[in-house]
């Protein structure tokens, strides 16, 4: 059973690396695919700023599983963009490889947008940036949200006027100034939004770990993107499989159809000398 195993894996596709050459990790091209890897962070916070109110069930499980489908689709969508552009600069790195085995000069604009390992995870880093730092900077300041005085009725105001009642209800109309800490709050768990409507919006220690975590969570992402683009070489090693399995393919039904072709001709040929 092993050696039939093991036969049928040498029968199918094996990755054939080309030499390439490296690139440089510092250089605009990293800069502006940060923009996009950005422009891909914020398309999701709208997708789960519409979405993230159909997330919040009752049930534990079923929420959890919910909003984890949600960001995995996203880490989906994050690892196939590394995955593509990785896949593209090893293609282009091989170009220029073979230019200078050809003794071409290669320009440093050519040179940038050859593959290099950590390329991808420069990008991811330089888009995460921003986001990291807001979460960052909330985090040090978050603290522990609290039970807080719910809006009173409107047929209580016409107690007012009264003094004994009106001290006490004068408690109630205080209002609470918004500081930094509230405007971040919602910056930062619009970023995490699967995070947090995975938690019990109720649980205020649920709430409290996930302020503290921002900085982590709102990593995850551009690491998809990251780890994608480090399987650049091995998918353009699948291509290169793919085009030799191709040409084998081509070259044994070639061989079929000559045989065939011989067969015939003497069969053909048995037939005059019979005649």
């Amino acid at each position: 059973m092993q050696n039939n195993a093991n036969k049928k894996k040498k029968k199918g596709l094996k990755p054939v690396y080309m030499p390439y050459l490296r690139g440089n990790i510092y250089s605009r091209t990293a800069v502006k695919r940060s923009a996009k890897i950005v422009g891909f962070m914020l398309m999701f916070v709208f997708i789960y700023l519409l979405l993230g109110g159909a997330m919040t069930f009752d049930n534990t499980i079923l929420r959890v599983c919910a909003n984890l489908l949600l960001l995995a689709m996203g880490g989906v969508v994050m690892y196939g963009e590394g995955a593509n552009q990785g896949e593209t600069d090893v293609g282009f790195a091989e170009i220029a490889q073979k230019r200078l085995d050809e003794g071409k000069n290669v320009p440093k604009s050519e040179h940038d947008l050859c593959f290099h390992p950590l390329k991808g995870v420069l990008s991811a880093a330089i888009a995460a940036l921003p986001f990291f730092v807001v979460c960052a900077v909330f985090a040090v300041i978050a603290q522990k949200q609290h039970y807080s005085l719910g809006v009173l009725p409107s047929w209580v105001s016409s107690y007012d006027s009264q003094g004994e009642v009106a001290q006490a209800l004068a408690f109630y109309h205080e209002a609470t100034p918004m500081s930094l800490e509230a405007i971040l709050r919602v910056i930062v768990r619009l970023i995490n939004f699967p995070y947090v409507t995975m938690m019990d919006i109720n649980s205020y220690d649920a709430m409290y770990m996930v302020d503290k975590l921002s900085p982590l969570m709102c990593l995850t992402l551009p690491a998809f993107y990251a780890i994608g683009y480090l399987r650049g070489p091995y998918l353009r090693a699948l291509v290169h499989g793919n085009i030799r399995m191709s040409r084998r393919k081509y070259n044994k039904q070639e061989k079929r159809a000559r045989q065939q072709r011989r067969q015939q001709m003497a069969k053909k040929n048995e037939k005059k000398e019979l005649i």
